[in-house]
Parts: structure tokens; C-alpha cells; sequence
């Protein structure tokens, strides 16, 4: 590891003294994943030695980062933590509200409800800038500098335990080989675009108090996120998903936030041209709070075996990556964080061996799994039956709470929303059948029809 930029002095706790033998953690990485497992275990009483390549200063300078959604029980979570410094300033994500659009530039139908607990979406260089901060307050070694392949292997002969929450291309790709059987995609599945905006106009159309989607299925899906943005505050983050090759697939050659803002005002005049006036005013937070690029969902192994033979834990992004379509990431590794913290409590003294941190992986993985099943569900088409509980869900809205609960708990999406005899049974409990349905299919087939007719007439009538 390189010499340090910046280091906070180790303050024992009280409560240290409980434990016979005081076990000492080393964590790789100061996002979302090693903040959260940094401060469950300070507050069981761990020795914390937290390893950031960035200086709290460094993120509060830092380029745009993903949008980053907590939902309720996450929020929760970090309240519990006592890391929620935003909650009086930042927006708060009351629900969702979908539309379901075609390519004649219309919403087919759409869909709404609140969550049962709020979520937050904060800007990540304000969470980690802090984070690092409050850690180093409550106890922890923080210690500022890129950690090489040769760094990993002098922590994990200094710890019980070293944890990577991040990718570093210094490790090597295979540290953490990839998981074959649990990965499901070889390449990236879609084009991402991501800009916070400010100066919108949220009475425009409807939907924009709640976190709204626009979905034109198999061209892009469009994201509008309330948001609490590092330079001015309340904002919107707005993430694109473009199919690769498609016609939205258009940021290729953006180097700026203003062009990037060009390209996403023309592409959402092209195919959802109600939100024009929503963007009338709108201009870019900064001209850094922009991303763009592409990833591939991979599921890796848990344990990185160092070339001495030693190992160390992978946590987070560093061995689940899912595409952000469904807002888990952040998500993930939060609820990732709090399970090994649990884990590494309850272990005591015992070493903590590669064969348990396997067991440990594999015992998370039965939620883990649900979370990719449910971010990769709606990387693909959908099928007929879940076609069926979304138009379902546009005329009763209990229906979409449940539905929309699922970005909160993917859990509680199965096994209704990935099976048909599951979905039939789900709609069943609301009274609906296969009439009912046909009858709510007849009705968007109508608004539809209509829709294309009308604009064949005034396109005759515009004709020269």
C-alpha cells in the first residue's frame, strides 16, 4: 500500500473490553458496502481498520456517481446505524409510478403506488465523504492510499479478517473468479446515461413525486429519480438504459454534461414527448454529475485466495454486479454488509476460514438470488403472465403496491412474479381471472388502436 494521504488515530470503546480477544477487521474500500459493514461492526465492538483509495475531500470533488436508491427497509437500516444525516433535506422516494409506453409515443397504461416506508436517494460523494469521517469518530483506523495485490497480502497477515467491498484493477480480475453457474450474462445489456438535473418543472406531467419509470420495451427505460445532489440540493437524477444498437443507444459520443443533456432532451422528445415540459427548464446539476458506459451483471466467488496462499472476503459490487435497472445495487450491499456483520459476530473467536466464508456467501445467496432474479427479469422481455399482473396492477393499485414492494424486498416477488401457476393464484387473491383480464387487455388494446388511427388521420391532413 502506498504511503498514506491522511490517517485518523484509533480511539478504543468501551465496550471492547467485553471481548476476550478483541478481533481486529481490515476493509478494502470506503463505498456504500464498507461504510455500512464498518459501522456494524464498531458498534459490536470490532477493531476497524477501513482502507479508502480517496480522501473524504477527494470524493466531495469527485465526478458523478451512480444514483445509488436506498429503499425503506435500507433506509432503515442505516438509521439504525445512526449514518442517515440527510433525512431532514433530501426528497423522499414516497413510491413508483410507471408508464408503459409504446413506440407511437403514447403511455399504454400506467401504473402507481406508494412504498410502505419511504426511500432515499442521496448523492454518494456527500454519503462516502461523510461516511469516511464518522467511522474514523466512532473508532476506526482510516487509512487513505491504493492498495496493490501485495498490499492485500500485508493486511491479511496483520487482521483476523480482510474484507473487499471494491474493484481495484491492481487486484488482478480473477482474485474473485467468476461464479459460472450464478452468472447469468457473458456481456453488458444495456447502454447507461446518467445526468442529475435541476430547474425541471415536476407539475409538468404526472408521476414526478413519486420515483417514475418510463418504459418503451425492447428500445429504453428511463428512470426519475428524486434525489439530494452534492451541488444544489433537491434534484432529479435521471439514469437511461438503452438497448445496445438501438435507436435510444445514442451517448456513444458525449464528453459533456450539456451534450449529454441535448441527446437526452431529443431522445425523450422522439419517444415520450410529454415530459418535453418537464425538461422546458431543466439544465444539468454540475458539469460532472454525469456518467455514462456499460456494465455485466456477474456473480463471483466469495474468497480471493492471494498468491501466499492466504484469502480475503469479497463484499458488495466486488462479487455481485447487477445492472442497475432495478436499483439494487446499493441495496445489495447494504443488506450484504448487515448479514456478514451478523455472521462475523456470531463466530467469536473461530477462525474464519475459507470454507466458512464460503457457507456464509452460500447461506446469503438464498436472498442474493432473489435480488438478481428480479434485476435480471427486467433486463429481458416480459412474459405473458407478467405482462398480465403489470396491466393488472394499472386498475388496482393494491395490486401495484405489491408489485412495486419488490424494489424494497425482491423476496416477496416470488414465486408469483417468475411463474405462471404463481402469477394466476397471485391475481386470484384480488378476485382476478382470466375475464377480468381479457377485459383489461380489450381496454388498453382500445386506447391503443385509437391512438394509432387518430395519428394516421392528422399525419393524412399534415400531408402536402
Amino acid at each position: 500500500m502506498n504511503r498514506l494521504a491522511r490517517s485518523y488515530p484509533w480511539q478504543v470503546l468501551s465496550r471492547c473490553a467485553a471481548l476476550a480477544h478483541v478481533r481486529s477487521i481490515g476493509i478494502v474500500g470506503a463505498g456504500q458496502a464498507g461504510i455500512v459493514l464498518s459501522a456494524e461492526l464498531l458498534r459490536a465492538g470490532y477493531q476497524v481498520s477501513l482502507y479508502s483509495d480517496r480522501t473524504p475531500e477527494d470524493y466531495l470533488a469527485d465526478r458523478g456517481r451512480p444514483t445509488a436508491c436506498l429503499f425503506g427497509d435500507q433506509v432503515g437500516r442505516e438509521r439504525a446505524l445512526g449514518l442517515n444525516f440527510w433525512d431532514d433535506e433530501a426528497p423522499r422516494v414516497r413510491g413508483i409510478h410507471v408508464d408503459l409506453c409504446t413506440d407511437d409515443r403514447m403511455i399504454a397504461f400506467s401504473a402507481a403506488a406508494p412504498f410502505r416506508d419511504h426511500g432515499l436517494a442521496v448523492d454518494q460523494r456527500l454519503k462516502f465523504s461523510r461516511g469516511i469521517t464518522e467511522v474514523a469518530d466512532r473508532g476506526a483506523t482510516v487509512a487513505i492510499g491504493d492498495v496493490s495485490l501485495d498490499g492485500l497480502e500485508s493486511l491479511a497477515e496483520q487482521h483476523d479478517l480482510v474484507v473487499v467491498t471494491a474493484g481495484n484493477r491492481s487486484f488482478g480480475k480473477d482474485l474473485f473468479k467468476p461464479d459460472t453457474d450464478r452468472s447469468v450474462y457473458r456481456e453488458p445489456q444495456r447502454r447507461l446515461f446518467m445526468l442529475n438535473i435541476c430547474g425541471y418543472d415536476e407539475t409538468a406531467s404526472p408521476g414526478h413525486e413519486y420515483a417514475k419509470f418510463s418504459f418503451l420495451p425492447g428500445v429504453v427505460e428511463i428512470f426519475w429519480v428524486p434525489f439530494y445532489d452534492k451541488d444544489v440540493g433537491v434534484a432529479k437524477s435521471v439514469v437511461l438504459e438503452a438497448i445496445p444498437g438501438g435507436p435510444a443507444d445514442r451517448f456513444g459520443e458525449v464528453t459533456t454534461a450539456e451534450e449529454g443533456f441535448d441527446v437526452l432532451r431529443e431522445l425523450v422528445h422522439d419517444y415520450f414527448p410529454w415530459e418535453d415540459d418537464f425538461l422546458a427548464g431543466a439544465k444539468p446539476t454540475s458539469p460532472v454529475t454525469w456518467i455514462k458506459g456499460g456494465l455485466t451483471p456477474t456473480v463471483r466467488e466469495p474468497v480471493g485466495v492471494l498468491p501466499s496462499g492466504r484469502h480475503v472476503l469479497g463484499l458488495g459490487d466486488a462479487v455481485i454486479l447487477n445492472d442497475p435497472i432495478a436499483g439494487q445495487g446499493a441495496n445489495n450491499a447494504t443488506r450484504m454488509a448487515g448479514f456478514f456483520a451478523e455472521r462475523i459476530v456470531e463466530r467469536g473467536n473461530e477462525p474464519f476460514d475459507p470454507r466458512w466464508l464460503t457457507a456464509q456467501f452460500d447461506a446469503f445467496w438464498a436472498q442474493g438470488k432473489l435480488v438478481n432474479d428480479f434485476s435480471n427479469a427486467l433486463l429481458e422481455p416480459l412474459q405473458g403472465f407478467q405482462q398480465d399482473v403489470l396491466i393488472a396492477s394499472s386498475r388496482r393499485p393494491e395490486i401495484a403496491a405489491r408489485v412495486f414492494e419488490g424494489f424494497n424486498d425482491p423476496a416477496g416477488l416470488a414465486p408469483w412474479f417468475y411463474e405462471l401457476a404463481a402469477a394466476r393464484a397471485f391475481l386470484a387473491e384480488y378476485g382476478i381471472g382470466r375475464v377480468e383480464l381479457l377485459r383489461y387487455k380489450l381496454a388498453v388494446a382500445r386506447k391503443v388502436i385509437t391512438h394509432k388511427l387518430l395519428k394516421r388521420r392528422a399525419d393524412r391532413r399534415a400531408a402536402p
